[in-house]
């Protein structure tokens, strides 16, 4: 098979444990989409905080797309429109935020260079830092409406791991016909509108460019990369992905610590 596209989680995948790119990693991704071969950032990130990845990558250049918080944007970088967009309305906001009081975590949503969060801890800190963007706490939904937020992409759970398990399972007995809703990093729940994911977006993407699902191929670690994964031809879990992750893939690359994506291009692309 001739794969024309690939699609990689960015966070314990492309990125190493720095959250950097490696050199291994850039050279390589830079010389497939040379050759034609699109190359498509596919993350719970916001767009925001993938941007000067996409730049590093020469994404503008060579004509590559942004995925962005779990499939409910889609970018075209060659000249920066959006070409797809569904999120969260204020209802879905006030839902979250609501149970998010009543299970005692913290909710974080984005505005545009902005995280917002109900309670200033290490961990929404840690999400803010993580995507280069500004940090606000608000105290109530009625703060949060005075800074202007009416609508987000995706709102999450943040807190230690075992409590973030368990959010997932009090989320999805209450809201899981509603909602998208995965574990990403072990502190991170993301909830998103239910009728996206990475998987749908990137079967628009196909349509979009002609390319078929078997031609592409897809790169995770996580469980919110499953639905990606799902999609493709040729599904591949990073040597540090999770087991379940492992059980969709049909080739294991090394780890986001050891050139991943270098390694899933020399397989496939000798």
């Amino acid at each position: 098979m001739k794969y024309k596209l690939i699609a990689t989680d960015m966070d314990g995948t492309l990125l190493n444990d720095e959250h950097l790119i490696s050199e291994g990693n850039i050279e390589a991704i830079k010389e497939i989409q040379k050759k034609g071969v699109k190359f498509v950032l596919a993350s719970g990130r916001p767009s925001f905080a993938m941007f000067e990845y996409a730049k590093e990558l020469e994404m503008a250049r060579y004509g590559g797309y942004v995925l962005a918080f779990n499939g409910g944007q889609l970018i075209d970088m060659k000249d920066g429109k959006m070409i797809f967009h569904e999120g969260l309305d204020w209802d879905d906001i006030r839902k979250i935020y609501e149970l998010s009081c009543e299970i005692e975590i913290p909710m974080a949503l984005y505005g545009e260079d902005t995280v917002y969060a109900s309670k200033d801890t290490e961990n929404t800190r840690f999400e803010a830092k993580l995507c280069g963007m500004k940090f606000r706490e608000f105290g109530s939904l009625e703060e949060l409406d005075g800074y202007g937020i009416k609508e987000t992409t995706k709102c999450m759970l943040i807190s230690d791991p075992e409590k973030v398990k368990k959010a997932e399972e009090h989320m999805k007995s209450k809201y899981g016909n509603e909602y998208f809703i995965a574990i990403s990093k072990p502190i991170f729940l993301e909830i998103a509108n239910k009728n996206i994911n990475k998987g749908k977006t990137l079967r628009q993407l196909g349509e979009l460019t002609h390319i078929g699902m078997e031609e592409m191929i897809a790169v995770g670690d996580s469980y919110n990369d499953i639905p990606l994964l799902e999609v493709v031809g040729m599904p591949v879990a990073v040597s540090n992905a999770n087991e379940e992750i492992k059980a969709k893939s049909k080739f294991e690359s090394t780890s986001n610590n050891d050139d991943a994506l270098k390694t899933v291009i020399e397989n496939f692309f000798k």
